[in-house]
């Protein structure tokens, strides 16, 4: 059976016009993010799914609602963002620096206790496996996953076997994404979700 998964990140967050590491921590969109959201509501040609999914934290929760406002969707915390842990609300003060950070973290070189990006990988591949699988078994076509750039990118690195660099190369703006196709559970392509 075909399958297409859309994966799409939040508005953007409070944390993201600081440049924190926010992770795990629960942040609020700008107003300017939910603006935007729903104007890319209006602008952008989202496929429709048969389910959605959503991280449990704010930022995501709202973007679902903003985005798609007939879904219910299911919650989970599989799609958390990367644990930063004690870094948590780190803020990085310039591109370089964010660069940096990123970089050591491709490598699984965690500056203190964050979770790494084999373990963030393994998390978010395990996860969007488990909903294709799950939407398959109701006999389901497509689905809609709204989460994090960080683990959106490590899965997508993971299940396409793609070097770890391509992290760092993947271009996801707030409330954009990707599309997935997979045959049966075999992901066979990807594409940018575009304006």
């Amino acid at each position: 059976m075909d399958f297409t998964l859309t994966l799409v990140r939040h508005g953007e967050s409070e944390a993201n016009v600081r440049h924190m590491l926010s992770g795990w921590m629960d942040v609020d969109l700008t107003e300017h993010g939910r603006k935007e959201l729903e104007e890319l509501r209006r602008s952008v040609d989202y496929p429709v799914s048969e389910a959605y999914y959503a991280s449990p934290l704010r930022r995501c929760r709202d973007t679902s609602r903003i985005l798609f406002p007939d879904a219910d969707p299911i919650i989970s915390d599989d799609f958390k963002e990367i644990d930063f842990r004690s870094l948590e609300g780190w803020i990085l003060s310039s591109k370089d620096e964010i660069d940096a950070y990123f970089e050591s973290w491709i490598e699984d070189e965690p500056y203190i206790d964050e979770e790494t990006m084999s373990e963030v990988m393994e998390r978010g591949r395990n996860a969007l496996l488990r909903v294709v699988e799950t939407e398959e078994g109701k006999g389901r076509h497509s689905a809609t996953v709204v989460m994090h750039s960080g683990i959106m990118r490590s899965a997508i690195v993971s299940l396409f076997s793609l070097d770890r660099t391509e992290f760092l190369r993947m271009s996801v703006p707030n409330g954009l994404g990707y599309v997935l196709e997979f045959e049966g559970s075999v992901p066979i392509s990807f594409k940018s979700i575009n304006r």
